[in-house]
């Protein structure tokens, strides 16, 4: 029985999903990428987080990718965690990472959250927050004080309450009858939150669709408000400045956008991954891959200063999917963009 706000009462841990549309067949794993696959999936099953011991000290960002967990600077990257991993966000002396133990797209319930402690300057231990979520969950963060997971391949939010064992979803654009972009699937893929506002990027397909990117605003009982296009297509992230902008990648064309257009053509490659501090803008760079090739694609890391000039450029060894600032004073961060004024309307 579907409830107000978009909520549902589906078991979250339901362990059918639809297939893939749209990608074709996958095609046959190298012997790396069953290995690789092996050694997740057994990470999975023992309940162990593959991590890589290293000081993090002079490290100011960290970035997700499907080839491991990464600590990086203007000048350098270190490996932190093997593993497939998407969406990041921190609290207190926790990192939370979205990891997926088998490949996206196949109905296997391998994604997880884990939470890897800080001690000082090293990663000291790490822990199992929830599992048996879809191995395509995207970025997660805390908004209204839970821990919120986009379903992506489901177009609905897990929002997990600290202490509690299972999520409790959230359909914020209704249920979805089938994953298909003609029947309504959007690809959700970004949230953010800014004061009594929730921000969803949809993806929107426009290979498939023809239709550009949109923001769309929710109260903070999921009830839309408002919804927007951006000038770009395939975008990802959401950043919401201290003057109200929200910028976001427009990943196809390789650039930084904000509603009224394209602040900065970064790359060739596609952007996603975007941090924003005071000072710094690090966004993330790869080549376009179909998902048979994402788990080993290369990527880099670029940042800015708050003029969109290039300072140095990061070659790592996976694409990156997600960036956040180690400190946490990142804006792209709900939790740190709230100690600030909103100073944002929805647009009209």
């Amino acid at each position: 029985m579907q409830q107000v706000a978009g909520k549902h009462s589906s078991d979250p841990g339901e362990r059918s999903a639809a297939p893939s549309r749209g990608k074709g067949p996958r095609a046959p794993l190298t012997q790396a990428e069953k290995i690789a696959r092996a050694l997740a999936q057994a990470a999975y099953d023992t309940r162990s987080v593959r991590l890589v011991p290293h000081d993090l000290t002079d490290m100011s960002h960290l970035v997700a990718t499907r080839s491991g967990l990464f600590a990086v600077n203007e000048e350098r990257h270190v490996l932190i965690g093997h593993g497939s991993f998407y969406g990041l966000s921190l609290r207190g002396d926790s990192v939370f990472a979205f990891e997926a133990c088998d490949l996206a797209g196949l109905p296997t319930r391998r994604g997880r959250i884990v939470a890897l402690e800080r001690t000082g300057n090293r990663i000291a231990a790490a822990r199992i927050v929830v599992d048996g979520l879809d191995n395509g969950c995207h970025q997660i963060d805390f908004i209204d004080g839970r821990l919120a997971i986009l379903d992506s391949q489901r177009q609905r939010v897990l929002l997990l309450t600290p202490g509690e064992a299972a999520p409790e979803p959230v359909y914020p654009l209704g249920v979805l009858a089938e994953r298909a972009w003609s029947k309504g699937y959007v690809h959700i893929n970004s949230v953010v939150q800014i004061g009594d506002h929730i921000l969803l990027l949809l993806h929107n397909g426009a290979a498939y669709t023809g239709r550009p990117s949109e923001v769309a605003a929710f109260d903070l009982c999921w009830r839309e408000i408002g919804r927007w296009q951006l000038p770009g297509d395939g975008c990802h992230n959401l950043v919401v400045l201290e003057d109200g902008r929200v910028l976001s990648c427009g990943s196809v064309a390789g650039e930084i956008i904000d509603r009224d257009g394209a602040l900065a053509k970064l790359s060739d490659r596609m952007t996603r991954g975007l941090s924003v501090d005071a000072r710094t803008i690090a966004v993330g760079a790869s080549k376009f891959s179909a998902r048979r090739g994402r788990e080993t694609t290369a990527g880099a890391v670029m940042f800015l200063d708050r003029g969109y000039q290039v300072g140095s450029t990061i070659e790592l060894p996976g694409a990156p999917t997600e960036i956040r600032r180690l400190d946490g004073c990142d804006l792209g961060l709900s939790s740190f963009r709230n100690t600030l004024p909103p100073l944002f309307r929805i647009p009209v």
